[in-house]
């Protein structure tokens, strides 16, 4: 700081010799007429007034997730900078003996230095180590980077041996970087220290065109803790020419400006989505200044400036940290599976070791009555502080990482058939088509052996995904079972099935691919956005006849077949498979799903709470919800219900039997198949509300590639939903090897 303190002194010096020269040309000199007559001389301009962006909260109001930190930044308006360039050097030198910039000069020829000793005297005065590469052969030239404390220094060597020396000041080189326009005040420094401020205030005068602004800067201090934060707060970056001439008018006549060259803006996330909210309007007064750059005569106001309101989230920040914690138990777990089985010799030891590290997935929580999201995590995630960093090499990793794309937001954008946790759209479907009713029972050999439709000759057979023969069962026995031959009967229906026997039930024609599809989507809203206010979800596929046309395939009862039990060509996101399962848990009301739950002013003193947003209600009627609902319900909570067995012996889930009656958990597990390379791959899914009366939470979970993990949805999605349902409740949830953390100081540990 002693040192800072002499240097600004020395400075200030050497600035106001300079004034006092300037001053005595000014009154004595041959242009001295001409300096007065341009004095008198006044510029009209615009000045722009930047709003401070709003804040964004966490659900409690108070925990900051983006935050608006007051800096000082050190900027220059290059259209006031003096016109000669020896000028201009010693006005970006200057500013190089109070902050650190990369100055550096060239040299050339080196063979200078030997002819002149004072030359070379002076050049290892600032850099005693030349470049490792320097030549004193003819024609050869070097380039000296400059130390901080010796920028004037460089500066008169600079001037004084002009044919021999050319600056590089640091500043210009930010300036060049920036390409900006020559009347916008480019940043070129950050956080500037207050007593470096106050020395160029206060000099103003000797350094024409630079300015010391103070502004914010935007900072999330929870998102290196919680990268998962990253994907709904989105980052902010500065605005491209397509984005000026979006929200800019065409000239200065068809209104104010909304945004400079020089601004940031929001980029995904809810910094894009609510970015007009959040930002606020520029401010815009048209000025008078004289060639001292000094306002003459009062503002004329064009747009007033209006700061930027903040935003409090349905996220709740204890549950989100919760969640991300429990996704990566859990993918870990999972990953342990791979290594374990890639080490052991058989039949599918290659496949197994052909895997990749299993490491993406997603885990989001919905509330029931309302459509608010209250935790959102995809993994891999990112760190959006990189952003503010502004560490090139750390961003273009972000971009360019193929592997693990951690900038796709897989909750709302990643793609993915949904398996069997379809299937309670498909009997929602057959039970309001009158296909079946709540006790309609329908045969299941295990398989179908399903005539082909355009080609007798051919068979194709659509078993369950064990094979294992269920008997006359009726739909609230098929989604606890998960039986594929229930759903595909009652989908496609039994004209071309021909390992049935003669007496049983029948169904002609059955559902058939339009009724499901206008239920599914028309009804479900899959195949559709949603409405989160985030921007970039995918609306996924829910193929039929017209979609088979435009890929110039004709649909056939096959498709039918796999399309009803989630599989194919189906694929939708997360969120809107969360968002259909809410609609099941509350019996029929279709939400809009919302992250943000309120905005307010800076002050905190005018909130606007956001109503939920209900996009309409499914006309189905009570009984058929509640055969579905008691089908899901049996799917994770009978005593035989092979979930239940599968996780018997499965140490890292805790007690989750117990947990299961406890909690009063129901959903539907689904295993989603896809092909990669050679091998069959599938990924791991569960669905599930929670309490089955009187629901207040939808959670859901996806591992990506885990299904052929040892029944990876039963045994780590489910478990992983179960952990969640803990957290929600305030509670504790197993470490990896299945530990339960110790009682807080004071708790009873009940």
């Amino acid at each position: 700081m002693r040192g800072r303190l002499i240097g600004l002194r020395v400075v200030s010096l050497i600035i106001f010799i300079a004034l006092l020269a300037r001053l005595q040309q000014l009154q004595f000199g041959s242009s001295a007429a001409t300096s007065r007559a341009s004095i008198e001389q006044n510029i009209t301009r615009h000045d722009y007034i930047a709003p401070q962006r709003g804040e964004i909260f966490a659900s409690d109001g108070t925990t900051l997730l983006a935050a608006s930190v007051p800096t000082s930044l050190l900027g220059i308006q290059a259209e006031s900078l003096p016109r000669k360039r020896a000028d201009r050097n010693a006005v970006y030198m200057r500013l190089s003996m109070l902050l650190p910039f990369s100055d550096t000069f060239t040299l050339s020829p080196t063979t200078k230095m030997q002819e002149d000793p004072a030359l070379a005297a002076a050049v290892y005065g600032i850099s005693p180590i030349l470049p490792a590469d320097t030549s004193f052969a003819p024609h050869q030239a070097i380039t000296v980077t400059v130390p901080m404390g010796k920028a004037l220094t460089a500066l008169q060597l600079s001037q004084a041996y002009t044919d021999v020396i050319t600056l590089q000041p640091g500043v210009e080189k930010a300036l060049a970087k920036a390409n900006l326009p020559s009347y916008l005040v480019v940043p070129v420094a950050k956080n500037i220290p207050n007593d470096v401020a106050l020395a160029i205030r206060e000099n103003a005068l000797a350094l024409p065109g630079v300015r010391v602004v103070d502004g914010f800067q935007r900072d999330y201090p929870l998102s290196a803790e919680t990268k998962s934060l990253s994907h709904l707060l989105g980052y902010m970056i500065r605005i491209n020419d397509k984005q000026l001439a979006r929200y800019n008018p065409l000239n200065d006549a068809d209104g104010p400006r909304q945004y400079l060259e020089s601004d940031l803006i929001g980029v995904d996330g809810i910094e894009n989505y609510y970015e007009s909210t959040l930002r606020g309007k520029l401010g815009t007064n048209q000025i008078s200044v004289d060639v001292w750059d000094r306002i003459v005569g009062e503002p004329k106001v064009l747009q007033p400036m209006e700061d930027g309101k903040n935003l409090i989230l349905n996220i709740d920040m204890d549950l989100q940290r919760d969640t991300e914690q429990i996704l990566q138990k859990w993918l870990d777990i999972a990953d342990q599976r791979r290594v374990r089985l890639a080490n052991t010799p058989g039949k599918d030891q290659v496949k197994y070791a052909s895997y990749d590290r299993i490491n993406k997935g997603v885990i989001m929580v919905m509330d029931v009555n309302t459509g608010a999201v209250l935790a959102s995590v995809s993994l891999p995630a990112y760190d959006n502080n990189a952003f503010n960093r502004g560490e090139v090499e750390e961003i273009t990793d972000l971009f360019t990482d193929e592997e693990n794309t951690p900038l796709l937001h897989r909750a709302i954008a990643g793609k993915y058939p949904p398996g069997s946790t379809f299937k309670q759209f498909t009997a929602a479907a057959a039970l309001d088509s009158d296909i079946i009713n709540p006790d309609s029972r329908i045969q299941d050999p295990g398989f179908l052996l399903v005539r082909n439709e355009y080609n007798e000759a051919l068979t194709n057979q659509y078993p369950n995904s064990n094979r294992r023969a269920n008997g006359l069962i009726n739909v609230s026995d098929a989604l606890k079972v998960s039986s594929n031959v229930f759903f595909n009967t009652v989908a496609g229906g039994t004209d071309y099935v021909t390992n049935l026997k003669p007496n049983d039930p029948q169904i002609k024609g059955g559902l058939g691919i339009d009724r499901l599809y206008e239920t599914v989507s028309g009804e479900f809203g899959f195949d559709k956005l949603t409405g989160i206010d985030l921007p970039g979800e995918d609306s996924g596929i829910i193929p039929n006849k017209e979609w088979k046309k435009q890929r110039r395939e004709r649909w056939g009862v096959g498709d039918t077949y796999i399309a009803a039990i989630g599989q194919g060509d189906v694929q939708v996101t997360p969120l809107q498979l969360l968002r259909a399962t809410v609609a099941t848990a509350n019996r029929g009301t279709v939400y809009q799903p919302q992250v943000v739950k309120a905005i307010t002013d800076l002050n905190r003193t005018d909130t606007i709470t956001l109503t939920p947003v209900i996009e309409h209600t499914i006309n189905l009627a009570p009984e058929h919800w509640a055969v579905i609902r008691e089908g899901m319900r049996r799917s994770v909570r009978d005593s035989d219900a092979y979930n239940r067995i599968a996780n018997g012996n499965n140490k890292p889930a805790g007690a989750i039997l117990a947990d299961l009656d406890r909690l009063d958990l129901a959903g539907k597990t689904g295993t989603a198949e896809y092909a990669q390379g050679p091998y069959l791959r599938s990924h791991s899914w569960f669905v599930g509300f929670a309490p089955f009366d009187n629901p207040k939470v939808a959670i859901l979970a996806m591992l990506e590639g885990t299904g052929d993990l040892g029944d990876g949805s039963g045994t780590l999605a489910l478990p992983a939903v179960v952990d969640v349902l803990r957290a929600y409740n305030g509670e504790g949830f197993p470490d990896i090897n299945g530990n339960m953390p110790a009682p807080a100081a004071g708790s009873t540990g009940q």
